[in-house]
């Protein structure tokens, strides 16, 4: 039984590792026009959505597994989306200057 346990602890801890914080992947997938404030929130709630949604060709458990973690990430993806969001207010209203910054580095 002990070694039941450790597996399953493997398999939540690889989830955990290979889904990323939603506030890293909603920052390098959002595109200029569609930044928004607390984008992390926003991915975590939009995927939990997609879950449950008929769109979602997954088994119930993995559903289950997925919306765990979606949700154990939520308040995470809350906290560093409230430390950057001085960042994330200069992007919106300053689109352009953001992106001449990585254009002046690039050769």
């Amino acid at each position: 039984m002990k070694l039941d346990i450790g597996r399953w602890a493997v398999v939540v801890l690889m989830s955990f590792l290979m889904l990323g914080c939603s506030s890293i992947r909603a920052r390098t997938e959002t595109s200029d026009k569609e930044w928004a404030v607390y984008p992390g929130v926003r991915q975590d709630v939009k995927d939990t959505g997609k879950l449950f949604s008929a769109k979602s060709p997954d088994s119930d458990w993995i559903k289950g597994l997925k919306a765990t973690i979606f949700t154990l990430d939520l308040p995470f993806s809350a906290v560093f989306d409230t430390l950057v969001a001085p960042y994330d207010l200069y992007r919106i209203y300053n689109p352009k200057s953001s992106r001449e910054a990585l254009d002046v580095k690039q050769p």
